[in-house]
């Protein structure tokens, strides 16, 4: 599955209920579709200016919150800068803003990041190759920030994560996985780059290749633990610099960063 890419992926809904931001990453190319219509169809769509793959990358559960009229200046919103004073630590759970008109410090989810393991492949995880994916927008380049079109896997590692997601109050139907995203700080420090999409979600409602992979169900009041895999470049992603984060590309108000300590 190739899926453009723009590092704001960005969940909301079509009553005054929700309008959304994302727990990952407003990474994706190509046109947004409107609030309304995003929660009517469950469709997983992209709004990214750059140009590379064309399918469409899926937003992230609180993605639309960017849309909320509030007045946000430019570096709050752009969601790169790095924030030490976001930083949790394996094992630590945290409850999510996903603010709304009416309710602009809604929570919505609570997340934790449990584990985080290196491998050299997948099936060192414990995983079936075949379930985890090998095409479309999972990995990008640290500098160019752009997919890398052909992956090459046996020169890449295997980031394994088991996260614990708790729905407070949501009744949103589908929510997606990408919300969560895996983040690297760059030489300097002070800002943040994505990786790419995660190529194995264990709770997903749809196929490996199905349009709606990174969708799972979580009804409100519940609670799921699940495996979240992500390629790894550790030629241009150092694993002393990587977190798995919340709202990637988003306002940096309501992002959440785990260190992950491999």
């Amino acid at each position: 599955m190739s899926i453009s890419k723009k590092k704001r992926t960005t969940f909301a809904a079509a009553v005054s209920l929700v309008c959304l931001c994302v727990f990952l990453p407003a990474c994706s190319h190509g046109t947004k579709t409107n609030a309304a219509d995003e929660v009517n169809s469950q469709e997983e769509n992209s709004n990214s200016e750059k140009t590379g793959s064309v399918e469409e990358k899926p937003e992230g559960i609180l993605s639309w919150a960017q849309d909320l009229p509030w007045e946000k200046s430019e570096e709050r919103l752009s969601g790169k800068v790095f924030q030490e004073d976001k930083v949790l630590q394996l094992g630590e759970t945290e409850q999510l803003g996903f603010p709304t008109n009416e309710n602009p410090e809604k929570i919505g989810i609570e997340c934790a990041v449990k584990t985080a393991k290196l491998y050299q492949t997948p099936e060192e995880a414990g995983l079936d190759g075949i379930q985890v994916r090998t095409e479309g927008d999972l990995l990008y380049d640290i500098e160019t920030e752009l997919p890398v079109v052909s992956l090459d896997t046996s020169k890449l590692s295997f980031l394994l994560c088991d996260v614990n997601i708790k729905n407070i109050n949501l009744d949103l139907g589908e929510q997606n996985i990408t919300m969560l995203g895996v983040a690297c700080l760059t030489p300097d420090g002070k800002e943040l780059r994505e990786l790419g999409l995660p190529a194995y979600f264990s709770e997903s409602v749809d196929t490996k290749d199905g349009p709606h992979y990174y969708n799972f169900e979580l009804p409100a009041g519940q609670s799921m633990d699940a495996k979240v895999g992500w390629w790894i470049d550790l030629e241009q992603y150092k694993k002393e610099n990587l977190y798995v984060i919340y709202n990637f590309g988003g306002d940096l108000d309501i992002q959440r960063l785990w260190k992950l300590d491999l």
